[in-house]
């Protein structure tokens, strides 16, 4: 794993480059021809708590903002037959109580507008007229993913991230629920072997390296049998 991991982290080239051009024009292409999405799916992404603060954030961010910049109570102030140091005065002092205002009062409405908000968004990504602008934004977050060295997608910890989650997983975990996996998975497999999808002879003779790993885990396994 460890000599693994390393050739991952060390390979500079891009996912386009080791794939080709042929073959990664065609992913984007069928990823482009993706058209339908699970409504299900789309709503419980968009209801999610981090979804749900995203778009108060956004939106309480805008209001503020316009209402920052438009000033309109600024601008009353200023038609005022007032002297200059005293309208200055005036407009702060006016400033600092709507921000003291304002920001509760936006935030009140945000939470009753904002399942709105959800509402309309769900629409809006599940609209078939909006089809093309998902799949070209699709095409372009992949696209991204192709075009970036191999070594940029995977953290520097990775191996010792993979490591303490398994581990941490089988301290964790619940026997009974690995026991019905494991049922599972034999009801649907059964008595087959790997033989039973893959030609493992054929796999074995065109790679004389994984032969030899094989058979040294075999000696392996036999050694600790006899023990």
């Amino acid at each position: 794993w460890k000599s693994l991991e390393k050739r991952i982290l060390e390979e500079t080239r891009t996912v386009r480059e080791l794939l080709g051009d042929e073959t990664s024009d065609r992913l984007l292409r069928s990823v482009q021809k993706i058209s339908d999405y699970d409504p299900e799916a789309v709503k419980a992404f968009l209801e999610s708590d981090a979804i749900s603060a995203l778009l108060s954030k956004v939106l309480f961010d805008g209001i503020f903002e316009f209402f920052q910049n438009i000033d309109p109570l600024g601008k009353i102030v200023n038609q005022l037959p007032i002297i200059g140091p005293i309208r200055q005065q005036i407009i702060s002092e006016t400033k600092r109580n709507l921000d003291r205002t304002l920001g509760p009062s936006v935030q009140g409405f945000l939470k009753s507008y904002n399942r709105v908000a959800t509402s309309q968004a769900v629409d809006f990504v599940l609209s078939p007229a909006n089809r093309d602008v998902f799949n070209s934004a699709n095409v372009k977050l992949v696209s991204s993913l192709v075009d970036r060295p191999i070594n940029t997608l995977f953290p520097a910890d990775m191996g010792e991230r993979l490591v303490k989650d398994a581990y941490g997983y089988v301290r964790n975990a619940n026997m009974e629920e690995i026991e019905k996996y494991v049922d599972l998975v034999y009801d649907l497999i059964g008595d087959k072997s790997i033989d039973n999808a893959v030609n493992m002879k054929l796999v074995l003779d065109a790679s004389p390296t994984l032969q030899r790993t094989v058979d040294a885990l075999w000696v392996r396994a036999v050694e600790a049998s006899d023990g």
